[in-house]
């Protein structure tokens, strides 16, 4: 190999390793992120029929109330649930908005 050709083949390759690398963690993670929404949803979900299964005056309530209502303000702030057209959330079933009904809308 001439010198030319040694001068651009050692930043090339490692300038294609370096977005090679970028790539690949940034699907990794994308996955990642994916997979994880799932299960907190599911969850989610899990913790909304047990909430709605107790009642105010079972010992476990409020316990299953404040974890339910965690994690709800943590799926708000990662965006895990759709948002309809604008800022309409009835169709999502007001997430937020039933922790003092005693769970009965789910």
């Amino acid at each position: 190999m001439d010198t030319i050709t040694k001068i651009f083949l050692g930043p090339a390759a490692a300038w294609t390793a370096k977005v090679g690398i970028a790539g690949l963690l940034s699907v990794g993670l994308g996955i990642y992120w994916l997979i994880n929404k799932r299960a907190r949803l599911r969850d989610l979900a899990e913790l909304r029929r047990k909430l709605a299964e107790l009642r105010p005056s079972d010992p476990e309530y409020g316990a299953v109330r404040a974890l339910y209502t965690s994690m709800v303000v943590d799926a708000e702030r990662w965006s895990f649930f759709h948002s309809g057209s604008g800022d309409d959330r009835g169709s999502d079933g007001d997430h937020a908005a039933d922790g003092g009904s005693g769970g009965g809308n789910h």
